[in-house]
């Protein structure tokens, strides 16, 4: 594919010149005003050296520059060993690898460099360093001692697995065998060590008595390693000034949590050769214990090691030799005093000396800095103007200290998060007082004839019979399962048993329970009717938060919230101080969330021994949770449901007499019955047929069908030997039906056999399961234009729907009971499965389909889909119509289908989601910050595959919301506050930013959704003129956008205009009424972290709204939205937000065409442009793309939101992107070089590469993405930053927006 050419006018050359000159010069005054200020009394090469020693290219740097900036670009001296070239990018090296070296006492930088050299390696570069420790310790021959070839390796194994099983006797699990022949550790318990260290004097205050900060060398304090070592003329000590000074080279390193208790391993590693016991293994001491000194565990090593060497003469096995070593505790501390270790200090750093005047070389060293500074280094000039309040007392070298000891912390992430502590600080001068005042009530309620009556109704349930053997059961153990069929009052007693316990006790003693549910409805009802039993008003000893909307006061002992609250909640409070109880209910759903929150429970449990846990679940897989937190205690409540008469689908055709109709779309296609045939001759004689079919199978009759084949897959005489006691006219429907599809007919005729059939059955009310709202809202039409249903002549039913996006009001209504005779209808999905509780229900109809989360790789991208419930689902459902009375349950599939092709339980939604959003949520969590995201899903009770999580990991690194070491970086922090995903979230942060916010929250919310344009199967051509008459800029998503702007504009002329346009133009109105409420919402969420004005709710948004408006322009503002007309922007925030989803347009070899005015190059047809992307090769456009029939591009790159795999490998929803959105806002690194004559800016590894019209163009480009990139960077670290006010922010976006624009 020919390269495009990067053109830039000489108009805007000289503009991005000039600003790229003001800012950078700006940045030089700043850097050299601070470096003055905070040295004046040094040299000017130590000057040089802190410009040196911030030139490094560290994590989260999206891209790389090989040439000086533009404006610098002279160098006065060659320098073969300069810091540039010592500082070429590196192989990553994971932190939580530099944090296990360290515990054996290695200064941080070895361990990095060791690690290099190691290929990240943690076991192989920690034999390496120890080979070298003893080489220069006791010379070579220690380590690798000659004449051992001639014995056997056999014998020496066989020895070594004699001791281990002897060691395995006398230690038990403290022994361990990590890797066989190989790796073995003890745990050793030295706890009068830290008891000794602690008692006597502090060593380093002895030490370092007469040490103060400003005779410390700053990069000793860094930890980065001072280049001058034991020649430098500063202190490498701590100063005694500080407080709690944190250790440079260790111990308290990435991948260890600081609630860990101190934990001492000998560790013995035998190399590849390694003739143990005839000779010494490698032997190392660690620990995480920061008392001990990082010198003195090489110390300990070294002496372990001299003990293994004599052991080794004598060929004798030596690990219980050493273990003993640790009891002589006068010479342990002895050697863990020791202040000095040559392995413990970071290695000399030699240079060379520079001939070059003082004054170039400042300038030389501020190009430097500027050209490799990271994305998000914390230290240039930029970050200290984000700063709002600097102590003016403080030294400028504290801030870069504590800059550089918390890499991704920023001003607004650190202030969310004291907000958020803040928000749940307790205040335990008011706490007791409230106590004696909820202990006082209660005692006194108990006399109330009101409270009694509920008690007595309380009595009545089976969890009451379980009260005193649950309380004690809590008593005696942190953790609880409980388990409790449908009926038996789990949720609404248990968490009352322990606060009416509690509330009998001291007011020191009273309970504080969280009791978590999967939805808002659940927990809002449950709340309900707990506050009735107790008889108070909500919100005062019991209270319900969900996410925007809180019933709760001080004096609120027991909070039922949805699971994504609570786990918002430990975001800002790690260790839930004041909650004595956390009950996590209806486990047994598997959500991604309640999973989460297990593993969360399960380290927090640790931290907080005084913390108990129930788990409650309403079906009997508690041994699996039972054995998650360590075989804790389970107990069974029987449940208290009525009889229910179970029906399936032949059950429901038999007493419903329902027949499908011909031409009906619920008939199964190339069926074994008759086929849709209007001619009376041809349906008697087809009639006919059958009953010759019927005829013959009495004399050659099947006597076996597979029960692993379902009925879809059955003949009409297959079916009768499955079903031999079925009549004849049932199995003739249901071999004519499609059971794939849920038959809303005959759910029809079981309503009206229900509300006006002959049977026995009582009155009361009917659950209808559907899977999601789109059939709700299908059978709730169905319903209206029938006669009994829609109250025209009297008022027979009530119908009601039951969904989690309506609104609490109207998720109420189906609580309420209906007058005499009437009958209420509620058409709802799995919400109504579990906690939900109507009741009056008596029937139940399950459509045994259900909505579920599924993930599909070649999408990236999640999607909702229709599944057949698990049996474990379906029994719920029956249970649902057994809470008050007797009832009856129809189930429309087979009583086969339910016995052999349905799952016993539903797959664990972590297994079947995409995992990008639970990384960043991990992330976020202070307890698992340091972890590597696999070892954190490894100990999920049932975790994903890891190439799910491997996936994810990438797509996050692409997005810039992960680094590849697994740090959050700012942007990262934001998508993580989005529950969107990750890159929707992306294109409203962008869309905010860039001041074109509308338009972007409207094809975000569309991607989130689904697209609006319908295409009828008998009107598919007309459907698609029409949609491409909305074209524009080759791009689905700005055709998308032009329809929403038209149905807003002829909304305005009423209801009745915005329906007539929807008509005309093959747009589902609910849809877009569906995206205007989304944008609504993600407003709302924009406007919680900071981005777009504060404190905007979607309700006050809404109201806000005039005819044929969503709300948005006018409660965001002009400011938010100035270049939401420009097209080309759009466009640029599209490929911000889809990059990597690239595809390269790449068209055939160019076929003339001889006209009078001599050969004319022909237009390539659409069919034979070909579109590749990098890792699956070549894809197609979807037919329903407006280019689809496209036959040239402008730009040949295209931007998709999703591909789908069908007869072939489909994107859909693509837009084209032109050069400078690319490589402005593309991921990854940018890259300059010559390449034959030519300047080449090139993208994602040389995958998409463009050539610069000059060298200065390629060299402004590049600058620019720079400038660009600190910007975001900046304004995503600190939401409140303006970029309209601010004159460096303001100038780089008109700068980006005009190229965008013009070029």
């Amino acid at each position: 594919m020919p390269m495009q050419r990067i053109h830039m006018t000489s108009e805007n050359q000289a503009q991005v010149k000039e600003l790229l000159r003001e800012l950078q010069t700006q940045e030089f005054e700043e850097s050299d005003r601070d470096v003055g200020s905070e040295f004046e009394e040094e040299e000017e090469e130590e000057e040089e050296e802190e410009y040196d020693e911030l030139d490094y290219r560290e994590e989260g740097q999206f891209w790389e520059t090989r040439d000086d900036p533009v404006e610098f670009a002279e160098s006065s001296v060659c320098e073969p060993d300069s810091e540039e070239e010592r500082h070429s990018p590196e192989p990553v090296v994971s932190l939580f690898a530099v944090g296990r070296l360290c515990r054996y006492g290695f200064d941080r930088e070895r361990s990095r460099q060791a690690l290099e050299s190691g290929k990240g390696e943690v076991g192989a570069t920690l034999e390496l360093l120890l080979k070298q420790v003893f080489a220069e310790k006791y010379g070579q021959a220690a380590v690798a001692p000659e004449g051992l070839q001639g014995i056997p390796m056999d014998e020496c194994l066989a020895q070594r697995q004699e001791e281990a099983l002897a060691l395995t006797a006398i230690y038990g699990e403290r022994f361990a065998e990590r890797i066989a022949n190989s790796v073995w550790t003890v745990s050793l318990d030295l706890q009068f060590l830290t008891d000794a260290l602690n008692s006597g004097p502090d060593r380093s205050t002895q030490k370092q008595s007469q040490v103060q900060r400003k005779d410390v060398c700053k990069f000793y304090l860094k930890g980065a390693g001072c280049r001058f070592g034991d020649k430098c003329r500063f202190k490498h000590q701590l100063p005694t000034d500080s407080k709690a000074p944190p250790d440079p080279t260790g111990p308290s390193q990435p991948g260890f949590s600081s609630y860990s208790p101190p934990e001492y391993d000998l560790e013995i590693r035998f190399p590849k050769g390694n003739r143990y016991p005839f000779q010494a293994p490698l032997v190392a001491f660690s620990t995480n214990d920061e008392k001990l000194g990082v010198a003195g565990r090489l110390h300990v090593t070294e002496h372990l090691f001299r003990e293994a060497l004599a052991a080794a003469k004598s060929g004798e096995p030596v690990v219980y030799t050493l273990i003993t070593c640790f009891e002589d505790e006068e010479r342990m501390k002895e050697l863990l005093l020791a202040g000095h270790h040559k392995y413990s200090v970071p290695p000399p750093v030699v240079v060379m000396p520079t001939i070059t005047p003082a004054k170039n070389r400042n300038v030389k060293s501020a190009s430097n800095t500027q050209e490799s500074r990271p994305s998000n280094s914390i230290t240039t000039s930029r970050d200290i103007e984000v700063k709002e309040d600097p102590e003016p007392e403080e030294d400028p070298e504290d801030q870069e200290e504590e800059a550089q000891v918390v890499p991704v912390e920023n001003e607004s992430y650190v202030n969310l998060r004291k907000k958020m502590v803040r928000k749940y600080e307790t205040k335990t001068e008011g706490l007791l007082q409230e106590n004696s005042k909820l202990s006082r009530e209660f005692r006194r309620k108990q006399s109330s004839r009101r409270f009694l009556s509920m008690l007595q109704q309380r009595q009545k349930l089976p969890a009451w019979q379980e009260r005193e053997n649950i309380l004690e059961l809590l008593q005696d153990n942190q953790v609880l399962v409980v388990s409790g069929m449908t009926g038996c009052g789990k949720t609404t007693q248990i968490p009352q048993f322990i606060l009416d316990a509690s509330l009998s006790g001291p007011p020191n003693q009273v309970a504080n329970i969280i009791c978590t549910q999967p939805r808002r409805i659940s927990a809002i009802s449950v709340a309900e009717r707990v506050a009735q039993e107790r008889s108070e008003r909500l919100g005062n000893s019991v209270g319900y938060q969900i996410r925007l909307e809180t019933v709760r006061s001080s004096a609120t002992r027991l909070l039922y919230c949805t699971t994504g609250v609570l786990l918002r909640r430990l975001e800002g409070e790690a260790d839930l101080a004041g909650i004595t109880h956390v009950i996590v209910d209806e486990v047994h759903e598997r959500t991604e969330e309640s999973d989460f929150l297990l593993l969360v429970l399960k380290d927090l449990m640790i931290q907080r021994p005084d913390l108990k846990i129930v788990l409650m679940s309403a079906t009997l897989n508690a041994e699996l949770f039972s054995q998650y937190f360590y075989n804790c205690q389970t107990i069974h409540i029987p449940g208290r449901t009525f009889p229910v008469d179970q029906f399936f689908l032949e059950d429901a055709i038999a007493m419903t007499r329902y027949v499908i109709e011909d031409g009906s779309p619920y008939m199964r296609s190339g069926k074994q019955g008759a086929p849709p045939n209007k001619g009376s001759t041809s349906r008697m004689a087809v009639d006919q047929l059958e009953e010759d079919v019927w005829s013959f199978m009495s004399f050659h009759k099947k006597d076996f069908v597979k029960d692993s084949i379902p009925d879809q897959q059955l003949t009409l005489q297959e079916l009768t030997v499955r079903y031999k006691d079925t009549k004849k006219s049932v199995l003739k429907t249901i071999s004519a039906m499609d059971l794939d599809k849920i038959n809303m007919d005959l759910v029809e005729s079981l309503l009206e056999w229900i509300v006006d059939g002959d049977h026995k059955y009582p009155p009361g009310a009917v659950l209808v399961f559907m899977p999601g709202l789109a059939e709700i809202k299908m059978l709730y039409e169905q319903l209206q234009s029938n006669r009994m249903f829609n109250n025209r002549n009297k008022k027979r039913c009530v119908v009601y729907p039951l969904h989690s996006s309506l609104s609490n009001e109207e998720q109420q209504a189906v609580f309420n009971r209906p007058p005499e005779g009437v009958t209420k209808i509620i058409i709802s999905t799995n919400i109504a499965e579990t906690s939900v509780t109507i009741d009056d229900v008596v029937y139940v109809v399950d459509s045994g389909k259900m909505k579920e989360k599924r993930y599909d790789a070649s999408k990236s991208m999640e999607s909702l889909e229709d599944s057949w419930v698990s049996r474990a689902n379906a029994l719920q459902r029956k249970g649902r119509a057994g809470r008050v009375a007797s009832g009856v349950c129809f189930h429309l599939f087979t009583s086969h289908c339910f016995k052999h092709q349905l799952a016993e339980q539903q797959l664990p939604e972590i297994q079947r989601v995409p995992l990008e959003q639970l990384c960043l949520r991990i992330k976020v969590l202070d307890v698992f910050a340091e972890h590597t995201l696999e070892s954190v899903f490894s100990r999920l009770i049932e975790p994903p595959a890891l190439g799910s999580l491997e996936a994810a990991k990438q797509r996050l690194q692409d997005l810039g919301a992960l680094t590849p070491d697994e740090k959050l970086t700012p942007l990262g922090y934001h998508l993580a506050c989005l529950p969107v995903d990750v890159r929707i979230g992306k294109l409203m942060l962008f869309g905010a930013i860039f001041r074109c916010l509308d338009p972007a929250l409207t094809i975000a919310a569309s991607l989130a959704f689904k697209s609006p344009f319908v295409s009828p199967w008998d009107k598919r051509e007309e459907a698609n003129v029409k949609k491409l008459s909305f074209a524009l800029a080759n791009s689905d998503h700005l055709a998308l956008l032009q329809a929403y702007k038209g149905w807003c504009a002829a909304a305005k002329n009423g209801n009745q205009a915005g329906f007539q346009y929807c008509r005309e133009n093959f747009l589902s109105g609910r849809g877009l009424q569906e995206i205007a409420s989304l944008k609504r919402q993600f407003a709302e969420l924009l406007s919680d972290i900071g981005f777009v004005k504060e404190g905007l709710k979607a309700r006050v948004i809404e109201r806000m709204c005039s005819k044929g408006t969503d709300g948005i322009l006018e409660a965001t503002g002009y400011e938010a939205n100035m270049n939401s007309d420009n097209i080309r922007l759009m466009s640029a925030m599209l490929c911000a937000a889809l990059y990597p989803n690239v595809v390269q347009v790449r068209a055939p070899q160019g076929k003339y065409k001889l006209t009078s005015k001599g050969a004319v190059k022909m237009q390539p047809k659409a069919e034979e442009l070909r579109f590749m992307t990098k890792s699956d090769g070549c894809v197609h456009v979807h037919p329903s793309s407006v280019n689809y029939t496209v036959r040239h591009y402008d730009s040949p790159y295209l931007v998709y939101h999703e591909k789908v795999k069908t007869s072939r490998v489909f994107i859909r929803d693509c837009s084209m992107v032109s050069v400078y959105p690319l490589v402005l806002f593309g991921g990854g690194q940018v890259n300059v070089e010559l390449h034959r004559g030519e300047f080449v800016i090139s993208l994602d590894d040389g995958w998409i590469r463009f050539a610069a019209a000059s060298h200065q163009v390629a060299e402004l480009v590049k600058e620019l993405r720079w400038e660009l990139d600190q910007l975001l960077e900046d304004k995503i670290k600190n939401p409140s930053m303006d970029l309209c006010s601010c004159p460096r922010g303001s100038r780089i976006i008109d700068m980006i927006v005009k190229l965008i624009s013009t070029q």
